[in-house]
């Protein structure tokens, strides 16, 4: 073995030491940690507790107002007066004082439904940012797979290379055996030099790339964690997927079709609400006032208190308001109209996407199957091929090249898996279903 060979077996030795003491991140635990972390769902979450509070009875315009106010003002003057007796007086620092406390009570009887409609709106509000915070949720879930599986497939790869490269090892033994007996010539033992060289590379090269991709988990993640950690290999397949089934859960399901529908009740109820601003509004008030005044002393009275209630009903009705109201009705209904092209637009689009992912789905599901049968291929062959050149049947260049195709069988049927997982993942994330898939 030649010292540069030497050095890569060694190197190559260290790193399945370290990826053999790792710790493993389960699928259940990288959803927990996303959950928890990630700031889009976190802004969404905080938008929802806004649409609640609007839609608080305190929001909705239908409990009184009372209001209070209480004052004091005082007063120093400098008086002359003369009495009716004819008697005059002159005062200098005069002093008085005048203290008032009121109560207003008001309750709003009818308000031409504007309420009512403002209430549903803000109901719709909240649906929406409902369904924004899903639709959140679902593009943070595929994404978070999306990079799971990188590190899943990155790390089935770095197995078959780690075990190639030990194939690779075995043979190069053998070689020198062989030369030094006689069957092997210095070329062989060359090439298997050369080839065990190679296969180092590519093992350490595949390692780097599994660093890259637990640090993009990582950040998906939102969590600074170790990168020394395994994920979970194994994936669950959803069985028996029926494409009508999913066309219509698609109608039902779809995030974006029902965001757009929700668009069209908010363009509805702003349209009544405008209508309202047409209608009379009829409130009732009550108040309830205290005064007490204490006068200077030119005044006939020392002091005086007042107290009592007050209580009545107030109309208006905004006859002509210059033509806003009209002008904001025909502007809703614009609004509505665009709403509907909107819908009709995300229709097609959310039609063409399901069309796209179904087509992909079933070649991905096909390629699996038939990169499956072309693994026992070589995987057959490649046994055959080891125990001819065991027995010196054939070269070192047809074992090295069965030993290739097995290795590019191998990733790319590891390749295959995945690239279907996602496309499936995908089906559901248009239906609205991810949180319901097989991971």
């Amino acid at each position: 073995m030649t010292k540069k060979s030497l050095i890569i077996f060694c190197l190559s030795l260290g790193f399945s030491l370290q990826l053999s003491a790792q710790n493993p991140l389960s699928k259940a635990e990288a959803i927990r940690l996303v959950m928890e972390n990630n700031f889009d769902i976190r802004l969404s979450e905080n938008d929802i507790k806004i649409a609640e509070n609007n839609t608080s009875i305190l929001n909705t315009g239908y409990l009184p107002t009372l209001n209070g106010t209480a004052g004091i003002t005082y007063n120093s003057e400098s008086i002359s007066a003369v009495f009716r007796s004819g008697d005059p007086t002159d005062i200098n620092g005069a002093k008085s004082d005048n203290r008032t406390a009121n109560l207003n009570l008001n309750y709003v009887l009818f308000d031409g439904f504007n309420r009512k409609y403002n209430l549903e709106r803000n109901k719709e509000n909240l649906n929406i940012a409902q369904l924004n915070a899903k639709a959140t949720l679902e593009t943070t879930l595929f994404n978070l797979f999306n990079a799971y599986y990188d590190v899943a497939r990155n790390q089935l790869q770095v197995e078959s290379l780690k075990e190639t490269l030990e194939i690779s090892k075995e043979r190069l033994v053998r070689t020198n055996y062989g030369f030094e007996y006689g069957r092997s010539t210095r070329l062989d033992v060359s090439n298997a030099e050369v080839d065990i060289n190679n296969d180092s590379i590519n093992y350490l090269n595949a390692v780097q790339t599994l660093g890259n991709a637990k640090r993009n988990l990582n950040l998906v993640l939102a969590n600074s964690i170790d990168d020394d950690y395994d994920v979970d290999t194994t994936l669950l397949f959803q069985n028996n997927l029926q494409r009508e089934t999913l066309e219509e859960a698609l109608k039902t399901g779809n995030v974006q079709l029902a965001l757009a529908r929700s668009g069209i009740l908010i363009s509805e109820y702003d349209e009544q609400i405008n209508k309202a601003r047409f209608l009379p509004t009829l409130s009732l008030n009550g108040s309830y006032n205290y005064r007490l005044g204490n006068n200077n002393p030119a005044s006939f009275l020392i002091s005086s208190t007042t107290r009592g209630v007050s209580y009545g009903a107030n109309l208006s009705w905004n006859l002509f308001d210059g033509g806003a109201s009209q002008t904001a009705i025909r502007n809703t209904r614009v609004s509505r109209d665009s709403q509907e092209l909107l819908l009709a637009q995300t229709t097609e689009q959310i039609s063409l996407n399901f069309e796209n992912a179904w087509a992909d789905y079933e070649n991905r599901a096909f390629n699996v199957r038939a990169q499956m049968n072309n693994l026992k291929t070589n995987e057959l062959n490649f046994e055959r091929t080891k125990e001819q050149f065991k027995l010196g049947r054939v070269t070192s260049i047809d074992f090295r090249t069965a030993q290739s195709n097995l290795l590019n069988a191998r990733i790319s049927l590891i390749q295959a898996r995945y690239d279907a997982k996602l496309a499936e993942l995908t089906l559901f994330q248009l239906i609205g279903k991810i949180q319901e898939a097989n991971f």
